[in-house]
Parts: C-alpha cells; structure tokens; sequence
C-alpha cells in the first residue's frame, strides 16, 4: 500500500504519538510494488460506486471505449486504479494478474432483459412501464463495481481534500478524460443541473422516480420496470 494511505489507515485505528524518526530514503519502484503486499482482491469487484457524469463526458467515456475495447466497467476500474496506485504500479499488476478489470457486467446486463415475459391472464391487457430515478438535467447516472481495498482508498484520498466520495470520482474521471485544465474553468459542455437527489442517489438513499423509456430503462444502471394487468377493452361490433 502507499506510504500515504497506509499513514492514514494507520491513523483511523489509533491516535500516535510524535516522536523523532529517521529520514525515510525514496522508495525505488520495485518497493512500491512490493508495498502493496498480495494485491489478488483487487481482482474481487464486490464493492459498488457510485456518481454521476455531465452527458458529454458519458458520451466520451463510452466513445473511448469503443475505440479501446474495453467495457465501461474496466476502463473506470483502470482509471480509478491508475490514479491511487500510478500507471507503473498498474501496469505491473495487470503483467501479473491479466484480466484484473474485467468481470461479466456486460453478460449479466444481457441476462436482466432476457427474461421471458409472463403468460397474458385471460381477459387482459399487459401495460409495461419502465422507471428511473430522477436526477436532474444533463446528469448520467454510472454505476461501477470496484475491489473494497480500491473504493476505500479513494474514500482517504477525497477525505484528504475534504470532498464527498462520489465528487472525487466525478473530478477523476473528467480529469482523465478532458484534461486538468477542463476543472478549474468549468467549461458550459460540462454543467449540470443535478438534483438534490441526486446525491442522494450516490448514498444509497431513496429518490423519487420517474416513467421513461424502455431504451433509458436499459441505460440506466438501477433502472425499474413494473407491470400491470388491465382489463382488455372490448372490441366494437360493426
């Protein structure tokens, strides 16, 4: 683990007492990596997380990766990764373990629409209505599944700088994207209109919903559909 996160691991645990040390040398690239101990978890993304993205951003992001071949999932996992641990230290990891992004997301997206429908009650008409949480205006929704050990390190580094985990995300992911120099001036393709629920909706907490299309529907990444049975309206005789 990096000296910083371990440092603040440390600190969360036990309060410490200043005492005089020894200058530290720099660490050499090789004791970075061997400071990350066995780093297989990252490998398990069994920790969710999520934020929001303004849609030009969504837009470039899955351009991206078209052109890359990867899945959304696994370029936000290297993204996110690259940025705790450094491209290096990356790189010698996905050397070692190939395939550490990567999961089904895409197979168990196929699997959530594929189900087959329910037999139609006699007399009935099915009404299909399909729901997402409501936001706010040129907001995108992203929910990614991360490696525990990687989502709590980023949770340290957005408390360093006294931010909300889902911001620090956000700012990661359009650095990366667009550059640094896209933060500071806050450019008008990248302003949003979010609601309050919307993070609200980051922090796992209840949001109201609205009615949408069935192509949003599978967009969205908590999507809802419900299903009603009408009584079928009889057909005019002639």
């Amino acid at each position: 683990m990096w000296p910083f996160l371990k440092k603040a691991r440390t600190s969360q645990s036990a309060d410490t007492q200043k005492v005089e040390r020894p200058r530290r040398r720099p660490m050499r690239f090789e004791d970075l990596i061997a400071d990350m101990g066995d780093f297989s978890d990252l490998a398990e993304h069994d920790a969710a997380l999520k934020f929001w993205l303004p849609e030009p951003v969504d837009a470039a992001l899955k351009e991206l990766c078209a052109c890359g071949g990867e899945s959304m999932s696994e370029m936000l996992r290297r993204f996110l990764a690259q940025h705790c641990y450094g491209v290096y230290a990356v790189e010698v990891m996905r050397e070692a373990l190939p395939g550490l992004f990567r999961d089904l997301d895409e197979m168990l997206a196929v699997l959530r629409f594929s189900k087959s429908p329910p037999n139609t009650p006699t007399g009935k008409v099915r009404v299909d209505t399909y729901w997402v949480p409501e936001l706010g205006k040129n907001v995108v929704p992203i929910k990614v599944w991360v490696p525990s050990r990687l989502r709590s390190d980023l949770e340290v580094l957005a408390g360093h700088v006294d931010i909300k985990l889902s911001q620090y995300v956000r700012e990661i992911v359009i650095s990366r994207l667009l550059g640094h120099g896209t933060l500071p001036k806050r450019p008008e393709m990248l302003e949003a209109t979010p609601l309050a629920s919307a993070e609200d909706w980051c922090e796992n907490r209840d949001v109201p919903m609205r009615p949408t299309t069935i192509d949003e529907y599978r967009a969205h990444p908590e999507g809802k559909h419900t299903v009603d049975w009408v009584d079928e309206t009889p057909r005019l005789q002639p």
